[in-house]
């Protein structure tokens, strides 16, 4: 979702239902079955958890706080990621955290408008990235295709010891022969 903090990815919300021990595929139909929605501290992932456990404990229901943890996550999502910029419709939410009812409710009532989500809203991102490459390439790709994975690939790491930074360097070989290397702070073995 963003640079600052983890509250609010899809990671973060399939270790909350883990927790809970709710499939993560149910998790936001079970946020739309709140009654009294709880506040969950959101800005943090540790607070965030340790706030849902503590409105655990003192007895409110798993949809409150569930759906409470939407909220927080779109309140995150409006102050962090938004930082006052101005959301207008159409609205469109993409990506794995699409799929949750609840997260999408409470960002539509947050923004008080209709928020879509698209039918490929978990691979939109990898679409456009592929439709950027197509466009900045000309056509013309580097990509060696899907029968490398029948070719002899290796992996090695070493120290180098022909200067005083002790690079860390990694190849990468296809049968045999070099195809790319990294780790080189000096610059000594740049390809």
């Amino acid at each position: 979702m963003n640079s600052i903090c983890a509250a609010g990815c899809g990671a973060f919300l399939d270790h909350q239902a883990n927790r809970l021990k709710i499939p993560i595929e149910e998790f936001g139909c079970l946020a739309l079955q709140y009654k009294l929605p709880v506040n969950i501290a959101g800005r943090c992932t540790v607070f965030a958890e340790s706030d849902m456990i503590h409105k655990q404990q003192i007895g409110h229901k798993k949809e409150d706080i569930i759906y409470g943890l939407c909220r927080a996550i779109v309140r995150n999502y409006i102050s962090n990621v938004a930082k006052g910029k101005e959301i207008r419709p159409p609205i469109m939410f993409q990506g794995g955290v699409a799929a949750n009812k609840g997260v999408k409710k409470a960002l539509e009532e947050e923004l008080r408008t209709e928020v879509i989500v698209p039918e490929y809203y978990n691979v939109m991102g990898a679409i456009g990235a592929a439709i950027l490459a197509k466009k900045n390439t000309n056509g013309e790709t580097k990509f060696r295709g899907f029968r490398l994975v029948n070719l002899d690939l290796i992996t090695n790491s070493y120290e180098c010891e022909k200067c005083d930074n002790h690079c860390e360097l990694t190849e990468f070989k296809i049968e045999r022969k070099l195809a790319a290397r990294w780790g080189s702070r000096c610059g000594n073995y740049n390809l």
